[in-house]
């Protein structure tokens, strides 16, 4: 049997533009939409086939409170 090792996802925070990938600079495709409950976050995708890169992108003021820089 096949052990796979799970990995969490890098988390970015959201702004006004269309989010890229950090590593090719390829736009990113949402492939999940969790924005309608309280963690307000998508997940990305690269569709660069050399980088396939795969991501969180959050609201920042939902991750902000969460790290207690605001209340």
């Amino acid at each position: 049997m096949t052990k796979h090792k799970i990995q969490s996802l890098d988390i970015f925070l959201m702004n006004e533009q269309l989010f890229t990938c950090p590593h090719c600079g390829v736009i990113c495709e949402t492939i999940a939409s969790f924005y309608h409950t309280n963690s307000k976050r998508f997940i990305q995708v690269c569709y660069e086939k050399d980088c396939l890169f795969i991501c969180y992108e959050e609201e920042d003021e939902y991750y902000l409170k969460l790290w207690k820089v605001i209340f």
